[in-house]
């Protein structure tokens, strides 16, 4: 989860966005189904959307869409259709009149996974499409990736951050940060997994759910989501903002790295966020709450309440320049496979971005909207 959710994270997007705040100008809660983002210039939004008086809503006006088959989603789909086999014939997800079951998703995955050419035409399947945040069609999308940090065995001058798994008393794992962090309730206990030089590193592999770790021998381990304490949590992009500390428009991973790179005093600020999540050591590859492997720039995380697991998207996806600027939208297949903490109502999805740094420039700049559709046959 938005973490990067291994099976039940926060993700990215919860550094840069609170759970529970409403939009902007719009005012209007998770408990609507709508998500929460910033308003700011050129953000993708488009403003010309009649208002929409369901969840979903049959397009009627999209008729003939082309979208790329590509290497990834020729994988995607195969790892959706396996998890889509285990799931019978049983009812997926009913929103207001929708209704639709496993039966149904196999069978679109299974014309997708057929499609031959270089590109596939959607001209025969049922797109609906989702109300959004706003009940306008418009989709907050944000991106989350799985970091890789340098770590030690052992704790030293340089190596001094701990990563913590899961204690097995019910006590300690609900202590908060600042009870884990500043107070090391829970140092010389046997939990401590490896060792981080950067305190930020750890917080943000914490905000994606997992990450690759490297020691100094090259020996690169998976840890995983292990757990978490179920404290709230608290947006410390949000606070940046409202503090004046960073631009509302230019928030990102990067900019709230580099502010704290600048100002190493001010660490403390991230004991506001009481959440905690403790890893484990993987031997697999990063998979989501679906089970499944998560393909870069197909599998989205969402709220499984509007969109389900292994349910197959046509999504106008905002697409960004290197510095993060919108350019423009384009059509893309989008497969659910995750959820997160941070993923609420029908407003809100997480793109999947991959591994490493280049990954996590890209998930630290996607606070745009976009458009999606849910495919039916």
């Amino acid at each position: 989860m938005r973490i990067l959710l291994l099976s039940n994270l926060l993700f990215l997007s919860s550094l840069l966005f609170a759970q529970n705040d409403s939009v902007a100008k719009i005012n209007l809660s998770n408990s609507q189904g709508l998500g929460s983002g910033y308003e700011y210039e050129n953000n993708g939004k488009l403003d010309s959307l009649t208002v929409m008086s369901r969840v979903f809503e049959k397009d009627t006006v999209l008729t003939k869409v082309l979208i790329a088959n590509t290497a990834q989603l020729s994988r995607a789909l195969r790892v959706n259709m396996a998890y889509l086999n285990k799931k019978g014939s049983g009812q997926a997800s009913r929103q207001n009149s929708l209704r639709y079951n496993y039966q149904q998703l196999r069978k679109v995955n299974q014309l997708l996974q057929t499609e031959e050419s270089d590109s596939f035409d959607l001209t025969g399947l049922d797109l609906h499409k989702i109300w959004g945040e706003d009940k306008m069609g418009n989709v907050h999308f944000t991106s989350y990736y799985i970091p890789i940090i340098e770590v030690s065995n052992v704790k030293d001058s340089v190596y001094k951050y701990p990563i913590y798994k899961k204690p097995s008393s019910s006590y300690l794992q609900g202590l908060s940060r600042v009870q884990i962090d500043q107070q090391k309730l829970l140092s010389g206990k046997n939990l401590e997994i490896a060792y981080a030089k950067n305190y930020f590193d750890v917080f943000s592999m914490q905000v994606q759910g997992s990450g690759y770790v490297e020691f100094s021998d090259s020996t690169k381990k998976l840890f995983s989501y292990g757990g978490k304490n179920n404290k709230s949590y608290y947006s410390i992009g949000r606070y940046l903002i409202d503090a004046g500390h960073i631009l509302k428009d230019e928030i990102s991973m990067q900019s709230i790295k580099s502010w704290f790179d600048a100002n190493p005093d001010s660490l403390s600020i991230l004991m506001k966020n009481a959440s905690y999540v403790y890893f484990r050591e993987s031997y697999n590859e990063p998979s989501g709450a679906a089970g499944v492997p998560l393909v870069d720039f197909v599998s989205i995380a969402s709220d499984f309440k509007y969109l389900p697991k292994g349910a197959l998207i046509l999504g106008e996806v905002p697409v960004l320049d290197s510095r993060g600027d919108f350019l423009r939208h384009e059509y893309r297949i989008l497969i659910v496979h995750d959820t997160g903490g941070a993923i609420k109502g029908a407003g809100h999805v997480d793109l999947y971005a991959g591994v490493g740094p280049i990954a996590g420039e890209y998930a630290g700049r996607m606070k745009h909207y976009g458009r999606l559709w849910l495919i039916l046959p």
